[in-house]
This record gives C-alpha cells, structure tokens and sequence, in this order.
C-alpha cells in the first residue's frame, strides 16, 4: 500500500526581484509534484497598475529542478506554469483577486513530474539526500505587486517505484530571418508535446506571427505535423486548458446604462499572456499511442516558418524512463 508525504520547504520566504534563493534540497522518496506559491500585496494605489496574473507568472525569471547538476524541469514561470496546464490539468488558483491597493493576494502553481499528479507509475525516482534540488531565480519588480514572498511545498509518493517521469526544459533562440528555421528537438526519448512561444502574435491588423507555422521533421522526412498554422496550433490549446479566465482578466463594454439596469456586450479577454502560446500535442490520449518517437533517429527538427524574425522559446516534453537514468548513471542533461 503507498501514501503520501506533504511537507512545505520553504515558508513565506521573502523574494525580493532580482534575487537568486539559494539552492533547495528536495525531498529523497520519489517525488510527484512541487507546489509553488507567492504571495503579495497590491502595489495599486493607481488601478491601472492592476495585473490579474501575468504580474506573478513573470515574477520568476527562472525555476530549475537539477539532478546531480543536471537539469530536469528548467524555464521561466510563466511557461512552466502554462505548460502544467496543458500536462496536468491544473490551473493557478488565486486567492483574494482584488485590485484594492495593499490587500494581499496569493496564488499556486505546480510543477509536475508526471501528467497525472500522484500517479505511482509516474514520478521522479528515489535519490540520495542532497542530488535533487530546487533553484529559484526572481526577475525586475513587476508593476501593481510588492512584498512578494515564496512557500514551496511537495508532494511524496511512499512505497512506490515510479517506471518513468517527465523531463522537460527551455529552448530559446532568436530567429535570424524569416521564412523557414529548423530547431533541433532531444533524441533518444518519447516526446509527448512541445510547448511553444513566440514573440509576435496576430493583433490589430495582422496576422503576422514568430511561428506563422510549424511542422516536425525525423532524418529530413515529414512526420506527424506535416503543416500547422499558428491560429490553429494556439486555438487548439484549448482542449488542454478548457477556460482562459483563470489566466486573465476581461472587459465590458455598454450597450445600455439605464437605470438599475445594464446591458453589456460579450466580454473581451485581456491580453495577459496566453496568447502567445501555442502547443503541439503527441499524446492527446494520455495513454503513449501517437508520442512522436524519437530512439535510434539521427535528428528530429521543429522547422518553424516565420512570419517574423525574433525571439522564439520551446519546452519539448520527453517521457524518460528510470531505467534510462540508472544506466546512464544520472545524466539527463544534453
């Protein structure tokens, strides 16, 4: 029979921007999930300094979980948060959501080592004390928060040997030219998704985009995604994260004022970060039976076709087995 240990790691440290925390020893039993949270106060005397989200998930300019120096899960928090969306199904859930200035807000999210938190079959192995840790790194004060402070809490799966976890870490690079970039993606374990960001999203009148569209490439030979528009790769990211208010806040606008009553048009989503991401699923069952595979090929290549020619991040997730990590005496890292 398994169980669960829940303990926290750190409890309302102060995270000033800019700042570095010095490096956190995750727990030894094999690990599900960690849950991050930061709490603050409005900084929002004057309301339009009021962010819904974005000023949180951009409060962390980097988050790594490194195994012997290797890293496992590495981004910043606002793709890592978004691509746990996608994975697992958890949305950030925010407490007190007001913008009066100097009330304290809070808000969770997770890093997961699997699709399915608290899965026995998939989980980040036992270790020894001191090879699995956390780092944190806080980016430029972000406007309508101030007095951040961070609890990191995990979750522990006992009498459990997991046979794989997810491995899943940033690529960014900035396109040198428009038309056609190929992005070299890891080799050698089952991709089941590539988070991907660009820069230049279509708004006001253009449609202009970083990916205007993408397809996979396995030793030079189309495969799977043999064409994909960037309207639809992003629209598509709805089946995984089934409600865009808990990302953003919205508007109104009148129709009718009269009195007592009003009546008001379809809201309007504020841009506040989910537009430009866009997700190339390979495992939209769950269950391994489209993952793009990617063992004894010589290359496998995101080809992007740009629009416009600027900076392009990716988080491809690999499913990695235990197995592997054992025979490769702990190296993860390429």
């Amino acid at each position: 029979m398994s169980n669960i240990i829940r303990s926290v790691l750190q409890q309302d440290v102060a995270l000033a921007p800019s700042t570095t925390l010095d490096p956190i020893t995750l727990p030894t039993n094999p690990l599900s999930h960690i849950l991050i949270t930061l709490r603050a106060l409005n900084d929002t005397a004057s309301l339009a300094d009021y962010r819904f989200l974005i000023a949180f998930l951009n409060f962390i300019s980097n988050l790594e979980v490194q195994f012997k120096g290797h890293v496992i899960i590495g981004g910043n928090l606002r793709d890592l948060a978004i691509l746990n969306a996608v994975l697992t199904g958890f949305r950030p859930v925010q407490s007190n959501a007001l913008h009066t200035n100097s009330d304290t807000r809070a808000v969770t999210f997770m890093i997961s080592f699997s699709r399915v938190p608290f899965w026995r079959e998939e989980a980040f192995p036992a270790v020894r004390s001191g090879e699995l840790s956390l780092n944190i790194t806080s980016a430029a004060a972000q406007t309508g928060l101030t007095g951040v402070t961070i609890q990191v809490e995990t979750v522990e799966l006992i009498g459990v040997t997991p046979a794989r976890f997810l491995k899943y870490t940033t690529q960014q690079r900035t396109l040198p030219s428009t038309g056609n970039n190929d992005i070299d993606l890891p080799i050698g374990n089952a991709i089941l998704g590539i988070l991907v960001f660009g820069t230049t999203v279509p708004t006001g009148a253009s449609f202009n985009a970083t990916a205007g569209a993408m397809r996979i490439l396995i030793d030079n030979v189309e495969s799977d995604y043999a064409n994909l528009n960037w309207e639809t790769a992003h629209g598509e990211i709805g089946r995984r994260i089934t409600s865009l208010h808990d990302w953003t806040g919205h508007v109104h606008s009148f129709v009718d004022a009269a009195a007592g009553e009003a009546l008001t048009r379809q809201q309007q989503l504020i841009a506040e970060g989910m537009e430009n991401y866009a997700y190339l699923d390979f495992d939209p069952l769950k269950d391994m039976s489209y993952a793009l595979l990617t063992e004894g090929k010589s290359r496998v290549q995101l080809r992007v076709n740009a629009d416009v020619a600027d900076l392009l991040r990716i988080v491809p997730v690999e499913l990695f087995n235990v197995s592997g990590l054992a025979r490769a005496g702990g190296a993860v890292g390429r």
